[in-house]
């Protein structure tokens, strides 16, 4: 038996799902503005109607958004290893924050550039300890292809600075530097509220005799366990519309749909084919800053405020009728709290709930590689899909139902011949369910 868990700002959504995928209970309650007040409210609902004792719960899965629980970012040093270039192409500035850059990195076919400054980098270690940062993220040119450079400036600042919280951009993020680079910032800034979201649920379903495995859904409606949120809580800020997409598709066994998101103060919409959502580009992240970490295409009508307006139906059915273009045949459903607004029936509110909790754990590899031939090609990938393969065990997933659902190449057009990007997606079952 599954849990799957959906903490909103309105309401927050308990279900327990079998391992047929039907639901043999959940429970609806308002939410706290406690996170711990929540889980608790919510779990003493759901106990008396459930058919099994918690003890036979195998695992948690839980969505939440950051806005849902404030937090207060922690200042982050940035520290870009790269060619000097005009200042207005430098580090985004962050607040209480540090930014500078030193020489070193690679092109994007992973040619070295220069030598790591590795000087810089112990005196910008220092300027951060003096400074009292203790979350860094570091960046470099090319490192996609070559991670070498961050390993190496990680390495420096560890010795400077023992117990240092560092981001490497290459793990998560694009190509693209600036994109990259805001990403690993953003994530090293998300230290405090991931611990705090991680511990606080540990804590709330441990009081309540629950101690099957935890895991958080991602952004594109995977999962991941705690430990791993602790580590990369950028990809898990703004689940619960992926998860709730993915749910009402999955409840109504739809292959194809068009799925309205209902909820808060604003209705969002996209297209689900075969269980997967509709990949998103870069876009504004945490604390606005453009990045590119695995977020679905969404359509959005924001309301600003928590009552639907009186023309809100027909404005919904034009957001619908937009996203229908991309996907032509589709059905369409609703999820959400205001899902009967607007057609959806009241089940419609633990969409959510029910898409972590049919979730497998999933993980993202990307990298460019320099192959003169197909062979040598070949031999990347695969080492690419034995790197995403063990990724996604680190993130949870039982070592004997971990798979590659996804492997993917494409030359990049603007650079010379046997230039690729491989993106790999490697998902399986979370460590101790039993389906």
């Amino acid at each position: 038996m599954r849990l799957g868990v959906d903490v909103g700002r309105a309401t927050t959504v308990a279900v327990l799902v079998g391992p047929d995928g039907t639901t043999s209970a959940h429970a609806v309650v308002d939410s706290s503005a406690s996170l711990d007040r929540s889980l608790r409210d919510v779990l003493d609902a759901l106990g008396p109607l459930m058919n099994v004792p918690y003890e036979r719960v195998e695992v948690v899965c839980l969505t939440t958004d950051l806005d849902r629980t404030p937090y207060d970012p922690s200042p982050v040093a940035v520290l870009r290893i790269s060619p000097p270039s005009h200042p207005a192409l430098g580090p985004s500035p962050r607040p209480g924050g540090l930014t500078r850059v030193v020489t070193g990195g690679s092109s994007l076919t992973g040619r070295p550039l220069a030598p790591l400054d590795r000087a810089g980098v112990a005196a910008f270690a220092r300027d951060a300890a003096a400074a009292s940062i203790t979350s860094f993220a570091l960046c470099a040119a090319g490192s996609p292809a070559r991670p070498e450079p961050e390993l190496a400036a990680a390495s420096v600042i560890a010795r400077h600075l023992p117990g240092a919280h560092i981001t490497l951009s290459h793990e998560i993020g694009s190509p693209g530097l600036r994109e990259r680079e805001n990403a690993a910032a953003a994530n090293a800034s998300l230290g405090r509220w991931a611990e705090h979201l991680t511990t606080t649920a540990e804590r709330a379903l441990r009081a309540r005799g629950i101690t099957a495995p935890l895991f958080f859904a991602r952004d594109d409606a995977g999962l991941v366990s705690a430990e791993y949120v602790r580590r990369y809580p950028v990809i898990a800020t703004v689940s619960a519309t992926a998860c709730a997409l993915r749910g009402a598709a999955l409840r109504a066994g739809a292959e194809r749909a068009v799925v309205v998101d209902a909820a808060g103060s604003a209705v969002r919409c996209s297209a689900v084919t075969d269980g997967e959502l509709e990949a998103g580009d870069a876009g504004p992240g945490p604390g606005g800053l453009w990045m590119d970490v695995g977020r679905p295409r969404l359509n959005t009508l924001p309301f600003g405020g928590e009552d639907l307006p009186t023309d809100a139906r027909p404005r919904v059915d034009a957001l619908v009728a937009g996203v229908l273009e991309r996907a032509p045949g589709s059905t369409v459903l609703y999820a959400g709290g205001a899902a009967p607004h607007f057609g959806g029936d009241r089940e419609a509110i633990s969409a959510a709930a029910y898409g972590a909790a049919r979730a497998d754990t999933r993980v993202e590899l990307e990298q460019v590689v320099v192959a003169p031939g197909r062979a040598e090609l070949d031999r990347l990938i695969g080492l690419a899909r034995d790197q995403a393969l063990a990724r996604v065990v680190s993130a949870g997933a039982a070592p004997g139902g971990a798979r590659v659902a996804r492997a993917v190449h494409t030359p990049v057009s603007y650079l010379p011949g046997g230039v690729h990007r491989i993106r790999v997606r490697a998902v399986g079952p979370p460590a101790g369910a039993t389906s």
